[in-house]
């Protein structure tokens, strides 16, 4: 892969992990308006609009990214398996999974289902589950986000070289 093609593929992956974070971001206090701030009526109206955004934005934006986390691990040299900070990465994308498919959209379904059946009690009541989910989403990528920044473990080394045909020379050999 080339090194401008490197730079488009970062870039892409910066932006498509922020708009997944940021998307994120935004569902948790459209929820915590839903539960907190909302009449029946008005929630009953409103948190159907949690799932959609789920399917509208984040399922398109995360499987972009994590189809570029795949380029990275087949096409460049951070590979799979090769940094603890990737393989972190990878366990952390696929706890997203089931927080987001069973603990999000699973219980936005079944508090409506409740609501409807047993009426809105309080929104710490019938929203805890749910903005826990979204919330435990934020941790992951945060850590996610971190874990990038700093690449914990990662394999730096500094290594000199000597060759005595041609002369002494210091080679530094920063890995990254």
């Amino acid at each position: 892969m080339t090194r401008k093609t490197m730079k488009w593929l970062r870039t892409l992956h910066i932006i498509s992990a922020g708009i997944w974070f940021g998307a994120t971001v935004c569902i948790d206090v459209l929820g915590a308006i839903c539960f907190f701030n909302l009449s029946v009526t008005d929630f009953l109206r409103t948190v159907p609009l949690i799932p959609e955004l789920y399917k509208i934005i984040i399922l398109p934006i995360a499987i972009f990214t994590i189809l570029q986390g795949l380029i990275y691990g087949f096409f460049t040299h951070w590979g799979f398996f090769k940094y603890r900070w990737v393989i972190l990465k990878w366990i952390f994308t696929i706890l997203l999974i089931p927080c987001i498919g069973v603990g999000t959209i699973g219980q936005i379904f079944s508090t409506i289902d409740k609501i409807n059946t047993s009426g809105f009690n309080s929104g710490i009541n019938d929203g805890r589950i749910v903005l826990v989910y979204i919330s435990l989403q934020i941790i992951i990528m945060l850590t996610m986000i971190t874990i990038s920044v700093f690449k914990p473990g990662n394999k730096s080394h500094t290594s000199v070289t000597k060759d005595n045909h041609i002369g002494n020379h210091l080679t530094v050999n920063l890995t990254r």
